[in-house]
């Protein structure tokens, strides 16, 4: 059986409850990437926009276990501004090197989750070898069990790491 794990960043708490119905699901650990100084307010909100445009990597906590740790590493990160989420992008900066074959569920209220994917693919010199895009409104509203079941068998299902080759990235929904 494969060690999988879940690792993710959530600001408004939607990243967290994508990650406490998975684990429920699946019995896998999760491990949570925290600010160091809280992102409340308008401050906060600023804060976040202008790590998003500049692409900054701000400074972060991670407290969890080593990524090689695991087989497979799922990755939830949210969306901010069309791209992934500044703390998610300094995380995998700083841990590329951990990381093996993983998925990505992004969480965000719009668009751009195929865009923070591609980030994510740029940072880890991989592609993932399953996507779900959810949206904080069906997450919010108890909606996307569906899809959270299909991505487990998917990952369960799903054989070594991504290769470019790949003609197809599997997605969920």
């Amino acid at each position: 059986m494969k060690r999988i794990g879940i690792v993710f960043y959530s600001r408004s708490g939607t990243g967290r409850a994508v990650a406490e119905r998975l684990a429920a699901m699946t019995h896998w650990p999760v491990n949570e990437i925290r600010d160091t100084e809280p992102r409340v307010g308008l401050l906060g909100d600023l804060r976040s926009i202008v790590d998003s445009l500049l692409k900054r990597r701000p400074p972060y906590r991670y407290d969890g276990p080593a990524l090689d740790t695991f087989d497979h590493v799922i990755l939830i990160a949210p969306v901010w501004l069309r791209s992934l989420a500044a703390p998610m992008r300094a995380f995998l900066a700083d841990r590329v090197r951990g990381i093996g074959t993983y998925s990505v569920i992004c969480v965000m209220s719009g668009y751009g989750g195929f865009r923070a994917v591609d980030d994510i693919a740029t940072l880890t010199g991989a592609k993932p070898r399953s996507i779900l895009l959810l949206k904080q409104y069906d997450v919010l509203a108890g909606e996307s069990d569906p899809s959270l079941c299909r991505f487990k068998a998917q990952i369960l299902t799903a054989a070594g790491p991504g290769d470019w080759a790949d003609p197809v990235l599997p997605a969920v929904d």
